[in-house]
C-alpha cells in the first residue's frame, strides 16, 4: 500500500476513534489539526509530481476532520470555534453557518481576543449570520464589530471604522486611528490617505509616505504601489532606487496594476517606463482588475480573507473606510 494512502487511512481511523469515544474538545481539536496537515499535503501531491491518493479516502478524511472541528467547538474549545467560523466564511457555507451559529454566539462573549466577534461581523455582512441565515444585516455586523473593537481587536477596530463611520464619520476616524496604532494594514493605509489629502489632519507627504510604507510592509499591495510611485516622484521621500524596486516589486508580485495607478497619479508613459527599468519589471498587458477598477470597492472592510481595497479612485487612492 502506498505510504501516503496508509497515512490517510491511519488518520481516518484515529478520527473515528476520537469521535466514537469520550474525547475532550482539546483532543478532538488536535485530531482535526493533524488531519488538516495531511489534507494540505494531499493537495500538494500533484505539484510534487505524485499520483493522487484515492479521492474517496481524502473526502472521508476531510468530512471527519470537519466533524471533529464542529464537536470540539461545541465542547467549548475557543480555537475550534474560530476555525469553524473561518471555515464557514472560506466556503460561503450557509448550511454549516446555520448549524454552527448557536455554538459561535455562545462562545463569542468569552473570547477575550475579539476574533469570534469579528468573524460574526463578517458573517452578518455576507448573509451568513443568524440561526437561519439572512440577506446581510449591517446593524448586526456593526454591533459585532464594535464588540470586537471594545476588546481591542485590530480587525474589529477597522470593521467598526468602516461600519460606524458610515453614520458617524468622527467615531469611524477614531476607530481607524486605534486600528492603525495596533498595526492593522488597511487602517494604516487610511491614515496615509488622511495625511496625504489633509483630511482633518495636517497635510504632510512625509507622514503619508510612512503610513503607506508601514501598510505595505504588512503586505498591503496598493500601499506598496503608492510607496514605489511616490518615492519615484520624490513625494514624501527622496528618490531611492532600492525603495522603488522593493515596493513596486511587492505590488507587481501581488497582482496590483501599479502602472494604471501611476497614470491616475499623472505619471507619464516615459516615466512609467523608467520606473519599470529601475525596478527590473518587464512590461506586460495583464491587468487582473480589468475594466471594472472604478466600480469595485462597494464593501471594503467586511472580508477577513480579502483586502477589500478600492482601486484607483477619483484623484488617486480613495479612502478605504468609505
Amino acid at each position: 500500500m502506498d505510504e501516503r494512502e496508509n497515512d490517510t487511512r491511519e488518520k481516518i481511523a484515529a478520527l473515528k476513534a476520537a469521535l466514537g469515544g469520550k474525547s475532550s474538545g482539546e483532543e478532538l481539536y488536535e485530531q482535526h489539526r493533524v488531519a488538516e496537515v495531511a489534507l494540505d499535503f494531499r493537495q500538494s501531491d500533484e505539484i510534487a509530481g505524485l499520483p493522487p491518493v484515492d479521492e474517496e479516502l481524502v473526502e472521508q478524511l476531510r468530512a471527519l476532520s470537519l466533524e471533529a472541528l464542529k464537536r470540539a467547538a461545541a465542547a467549548g474549545h475557543g480555537e475550534a470555534a474560530i476555525g469553524l467560523a473561518r471555515r464557514v466564511l472560506q466556503h460561503e457555507d450557509s448550511e454549516l453557518a446555520s448549524a454552527a451559529w448557536p455554538t459561535l454566539t455562545r462562545l463569542a462573549p468569552a473570547d477575550e481576543s475579539g476574533t469570534l466577534d469579528v468573524l460574526l461581523s463578517y458573517m452578518w455582512t455576507r448573509g451568513l449570520g443568524g440561526p437561519d441565515g439572512s440577506d446581510g444585516d449591517e446593524d448586526e455586523a456593526r454591533s459585532a464589530a464594535v464588540r470586537a473593537a471594545e476588546k481591542g481587536n485590530a480587525d474589529g477596530l477597522f470593521e467598526a471604522a468602516v461600519l460606524v463611520g458610515r453614520s458617524d464619520p468622527e467615531a469611524g476616524r477614531a476607530y481607524n486611528a486605534k486600528a492603525a496604532g495596533l498595526g492593522q494594514p488597511r487602517a494604516m493605509f487610511n491614515e496615509g490617505y488622511y495625511a496625504e489629502t489633509g483630511d482633518r489632519v495636517p497635510q504632510d507627504d512625509a507622514v503619508a509616505f510612512e503610513w503607506y510604507r508601514k501598510a505595505a510592509d504588512l503586505g498591503h499591495v496598493k500601499a506598496g504601489a503608492l510607496v514605489g510611485i511616490k518615492c519615484y516622484q520624490g513625494r514624501g521621500h527622496e528618490r531611492d532606487p532600492a525603495i522603488i524596486t522593493q515596493y513596486l516589486g511587492l505590488a507587481q508580485n501581488g497582482g496590483f496594476p501599479w502602472a494604471s495607478l501611476a497614470e491616475v497619479l499623472a505619471v507619464s508613459d516615459e516615466e512609467i517606463a523608467e520606473m519599470r527599468q529601475i525596478a527590473g519589471i518587464e512590461e506586460d498587458d495583464y491587468d487582473p482588475y480589468g475594466d471594472e477598477d472604478e466600480d469595485e470597492d462597494e464593501e471594503e472592510g467586511e472580508d477577513e480573507d480579502e483586502d477589500g481595497e478600492d482601486e484607483d479612485g477619483e484623484d488617486e487612492d480613495e479612502d478605504e473606510d468609505k
